[in-house]
């Protein structure tokens, strides 16, 4: 006779697992790297430090050890095939990464590699392709849906990237859109945590992951997540976005990213890796970032943030938060008016 498990031993399970995970792997990680020289120079600091790299690899196989646990423990195949599609497609961005972090990938292969993430989603046929718009309700799309499909996963996954550029800042941004994205799925769909609902789920699994992660990459930051996390990290709010019908509550509370990444792509033309590029800013006499003034440079995020003044690292990293904080709550008053039409 199966055993049923409660939906809530599932949510504390899928929660705690990833965190005590991600504790753990990440003090030997960090020890390994730095013993075999894998490690990046902390630009941002005077003593310039040198800085484990690829901390990703232990978020992501926290991910695929909880999917797995989390596989056992679901009564019903359409809820196991969700959870594997959700590590499956996270799991193929992370392996790209993990690839870029090795051998660099150009700017244009990256980008393309990762619409094959979307595959998973799109050969199970696990996802709508009605969604759901504020005003409006469900739409329609149809053909348009799966060719969008594939941007869902890319996107983010690149705008994630793109962000983490000082220490903390992807893992306490993406926590405060995860925050927001939970309580917006709570809204539209009127569903508490005592029922089962795969994406608190995976809205739960990645939050977990990614405190651990930002305790060791807070300032001053002992690891970094290389591509190997932040691909994989925005792969997850991608798949999030589409298996939960959130898609447009994902893209509202993703503002800060969506604006970043619109800026350095809009203002270099197109797609061009972070090591091609002027760099925007520069450190201070008294180690303040400022902007560099280069007409090259692309528009950044911490551009506008530090457009009246230099800043110190973690208040660059406080604005970024306070702007994602900001959309957080758009994307719950969007949550809102598409729960008035649903």
């Amino acid at each position: 006779m199966a055993i049923s498990i409660p939906p809530i031993a599932i949510y504390v399970v899928t929660f705690f697992m990833p965190l005590i995970l991600t504790f753990i792997g990440l003090p030997f990680h960090i020890r390994f790297m730095l013993k075999k020289g894998i490690f990046g120079i902390d630009i941002h600091k005077k003593s310039k430090p040198k800085v484990a790299e690829m901390g990703g690899i232990i978020i992501l196989l926290s991910i695929i050890l909880t999917s797995i646990v989390g596989i056992l423990l679901v009564d019903n195949n359409a809820d196991r095939l969700k959870i594997g599609i959700f590590c499956i497609t996270v799991m193929i961005a992370g392996i790209i990464g993990i690839i870029d972090d090795i051998i660099k990938l150009s700017a244009i292969l990256k980008p393309l590699l990762l619409l094959l993430a979307a595959i998973p989603i799109i050969a199970s046929g696990m996802f709508s392709p009605e969604p759901i718009l504020p005003f409006v309700g469900k739409t329609r799309l149809t053909i348009v849906y799966y060719v969008l499909l594939p941007f869902i996963i890319a996107v983010p996954s690149n705008a994630v990237n793109m962000l983490d550029v000082f220490n903390g800042s992807m893992a306490l941004a993406t926590i405060l859109v995860l925050v927001a994205v939970f309580f917006a799925n709570m809204i539209i769909f009127r569903g508490g945590i005592q029922n089962l609902d795969l994406t608190y789920v995976f809205i739960l699994m990645m939050i977990a992951t990614l405190i651990a992660f930002w305790f060791f990459n807070r300032y001053p930051a002992k690891v970094f997540a290389g591509d190997t996390g932040s691909l994989a990290v925005g792969a997850s709010l991608g798949v999030i976005a589409v298996l939960g019908q959130l898609e447009v509550v994902v893209i509202i509370a993703m503002i800060p990213f969506i604006m970043n990444s619109f800026g350095i792509i809009s203002s270099v033309r197109g797609l061009m890796e972070r090591r091609d590029m002027a760099r925007p800013t520069k450190m201070t006499d008294d180690w303040k970032i400022q902007s560099t003034g280069d007409s090259k440079a692309p528009i950044t995020l911490v551009g506008l943030v530090i457009q009246k003044e230099p800043l110190h690292e973690k208040d660059v990293v406080k604005s970024f938060s306070i702007l994602t904080f900001i959309s957080g709550i758009f994307a719950l008053i969007t949550a809102v008016l598409i729960w008035l039409v649903i």
